[in-house]
């Protein structure tokens, strides 16, 4: 089968191919899916330069987190897969950008049925971990306000979305006059360019310096320090994502900030785990299990079914493009979702 795979450690354009390879075994409580398409993701960069990541593997391996396509076969306890579309998460969050990839039940969910398969492949990961920060872990209500860091990211793009369903004002960062024309017309009501303008010192204009109730920081980096400025007092500031930060979030920050701000640092991790391997336990992981996943699953999909949230595609792109695309994820330039269709 024909798969993108990481070469040697570096930047995507330099050590990134599309190889042919044998196709994976489907093990114990694993799937395995005839991929329709799969999402382009900020990790993937990290994977490819031998970053930091949860699940570090050395070279040659198959690129790919998040997928769309139909289960083919299935392993001892999965069987009830079998010939269904799906949205999954591939193992250890590799291989997705192949022909066929394996992905462990406990992040597999039936693909909801209003989306094409390049939606679908597009949805999983952003709206989940989108839900579980603002509504599971953030509480945002109707009526509060919500900043959204890195608005026109696949991230950012779903969490408009969503706070705007729940009735929260929204305000987001950009960083080019496209991107903010985007990320209004998903229903920002304040939209902040950050490389022209002190985001921090605009939110507090905006709430007559009472704060964000939440923010929703998908970058990390130099966003933090600044994020913890402009935090309402009593409000929740949510680590989502990392983009900014070349430890990919595993840097000490001063916590005297978020004492003398009154604000609560609320951690948030998009997976959904039954059973977790004792190490990755006592190393601090600790996920949700996969019924709370079904509940986030069945509240997108009446959001998805009400016309309130849609994935936001960028672009699409074949697998012999998707090297180029994934640089212009490393510099910055893609916006949305970018979907690698599998032929």
């Amino acid at each position: 089968m024909r798969a993108l795979q990481v070469n040697q450690h570096g930047d995507p354009l330099d050590v990134l191919s599309v190889n042919e390879v044998d196709p994976p075994e489907v093990g114990p409580g694993e799937v395995l899916i005839k991929v329709s398409a799969g999402a382009l993701n900020f990790n993937d960069i990290l994977r490819a330069q031998g970053g930091l990541v949860s699940v570090p593997k050395p070279p040659p391996f198959t690129l790919g987190m998040d997928v769309a396509g139909v289960v083919e076969a299935a392993g001892e306890g999965a069987e009830s897969w079998v010939g269904k579309r799906v949205v999954a998460v591939s193992k250890d969050a590799f291989g997705g950008i192949a022909e066929y990839t394996t992905a462990p039940t406990a992040g597999v969910f039936e693909a909801p049925e209003s989306l094409d398969d390049i939606e679908a492949a597009a949805f999983l990961l952003p709206f989940h971990t989108s839900y579980l920060a603002l509504v599971t872990r953030g509480a945002l209500k109707a009526g509060e306000t919500v900043l959204v860091i890195s608005g026109a990211s696949g991230l950012g793009t779903a969490s408009i979305q969503i706070a705007k369903a729940l009735g929260a004002t929204v305000l987001a960062t950009v960083s080019s006059p496209e991107k903010a024309e985007l990320v209004r017309s998903l229903g920002a009501d304040l939209v902040i360019d950050h490389t022209t303008e002190d985001f921090a010192e605009a939110v507090l204009q905006a709430t007559d310096d009472l704060g964000a109730d939440v923010v929703a920081d998908l970058a990390g980096g130099d966003f933090v320090g600044k994020s913890w400025t402009c935090v309402a007092r009593g409000g929740r500031y949510l680590p989502v994502g990392f983009t900014d930060d070349d430890q990919n979030g595993m840097t000490g920050r001063p916590l005297r900030m978020a004492s003398i701000g009154n604000f609560s640092i609320v951690g948030v991790l998009g997976a959904f785990v039954d059973q977790i391997d004792p190490g990755m336990r006592r190393f601090g992981f600790n996920p949700f299990t996969r019924a709370e996943g079904d509940e986030v699953h069945a509240a997108l999909v009446e959001l998805l079914a009400s016309g309130s949230i849609k994935p936001h595609v960028g672009r699409v792109v074949s697998i012999d493009e998707a090297a180029a695309a994934l640089d212009d994820h490393f510099r910055r330039r893609a916006i949305g979702r970018t979907v690698v269709r599998i032929d």
